[in-house]
């Protein structure tokens, strides 16, 4: 949250304290958001470069032609290599980081009589063969096996938008980008890890009641923590999204932000199916993930980047038609807009020498 204020019953160091880069550490903080502007300036443009070169009197062409003309040029081995490179290097750094002070985290993260809303866990928790057996985004241990990963993820987060994300601004615009007839009473975030896009839904609707859930119970104990910290009063809840543990016809408003390009297809005919099920009728599923510029060449690097980071299931989604899905779970109308972050704007996406992170925002309807 950009403008959040924290909570002057928190004593001692708060979760934001605890996180701020120490003078000895910027030095390889800057070092990787470098690198990363790098990849995505320097490197591009090169293998831009290369590929006009490859096509100059071709044409326009569509993505199965230009593929093996994009697998040739000289340059993008080494940019794919170099991707890899650096998201290894962030999470090794920023891993080093946390555990040089992790008693400090582990002691701020515990549970305490006043902290705000609910949480609940699971002991014996079942996770789903495609998440347990998977370090997605290549952070070695992912995030769900204790406290250390969920707070390497938390700060990783700061950095994967090229420190454009430092306080979790892009969850704002998020939030504020959503249409509702009526202010929501009940929010469901679906796969809300440490609690970044309900902190924003919360801030939009202060009266409304929200809820939070999530496969991985550190990330929820975090989430807590943080909400407290910021006079946010949300309910944490452990849970797979293809079986929730909530009542038909309970919620105004159901957000799944960056996760549905996690799930294999089963999975996610059943978070449709769910979050169909347990909204009101006349609620609203709003869904934000990736979707294809329409350059070849910039959609396929995108494809590989994500194949590199270990998201084996983004290229798939990528594929579907968001809105038809949800019809097809039995959504009584669904559309997918183009959204622009502040940072990559419909002037980047319409340059192709600019590197272009495209998004797309799909609302679904309970009939």
């Amino acid at each position: 949250m950009s403008d959040t204020v924290i909570d002057a019953r928190v004593k001692g160091p708060t979760i934001d304290d605890l996180g701020a880069w120490r003078p000895e550490e910027i030095p390889e903080i800057a070092g990787i958001l470098a690198m990363k502007r790098h990849w995505s300036g320097n490197l591009f443009l090169k293998v831009r470069d290369e590929y006009e070169a490859a096509t100059r009197g071709m044409g326009p062409l569509d993505h199965a032609t230009a593929r093996p003309i994009v697998e040739g040029l000289r340059t993008l081995r080494y940019m794919l290599w170099y991707d890899r490179f650096c998201q290894d290097r962030m999470w090794q750094t920023v891993g080093r980081i946390v555990g040089s002070r992790m008693d400090e985290w582990a002691k701020a993260i515990e549970p305490r009589p006043d902290d705000l809303g609910t949480l609940e866990t699971v002991g014996d928790f079942t996770y789903p063969g495609y998440y347990e057996t998977l370090d997605f985004h290549r952070q070695d241990g992912g995030v769900w096996r204790d406290v250390r990963g969920a707070v390497v993820y938390m700060l990783g987060a700061r950095l994967v938008h090229v420190g454009r994300n430092d306080r979790f601004e892009l969850h704002d615009h998020i939030a504020r980008a959503i249409e509702m007839p009526t202010p929501p009473k009940r929010i469901l975030d679906i796969g809300c890890g440490f609690g970044k896009n309900a902190f924003s839904l919360k801030a939009r609707w202060p009266d409304a009641e929200v809820h939070g859930i999530d496969l991985a119970a550190p990330c929820l104990a975090l989430a807590r923590r943080m909400a407290t910290e910021r006079n946010l009063t949300i309910h944490w809840r452990q849970a797979d999204a293809e079986l929730l543990p909530d009542p038909s016809d309970g919620y105004d408003l159901i957000t799944i932000a960056m996760v549905m390009h996690e799930l294999p297809k089963p999975a996610i005919d059943n978070v449709l199916r769910e979050a169909l099920r347990v909204l009101r009728p006349g609620g609203r599923l709003v869904m934000l993930e990736n979707r294809y510029i329409g350059d070849p060449l910039r959609d396929w690097v995108l494809a590989w980047h994500s194949d590199l980071i270990a998201e084996p299931y983004w290229r798939p989604w990528r594929d579907l038609d968001p809105a038809a899905e949800c019809r097809a779970a039995g959504f009584a109308e669904a559309r997918t807009e183009k959204w622009y972050t502040p940072h990559f704007t419909p002037a980047m996406e319409a340059d192709p020498r600019k590197w272009f992170i495209p998004w797309g925002m799909t609302t679904a309807v309970k009939g």
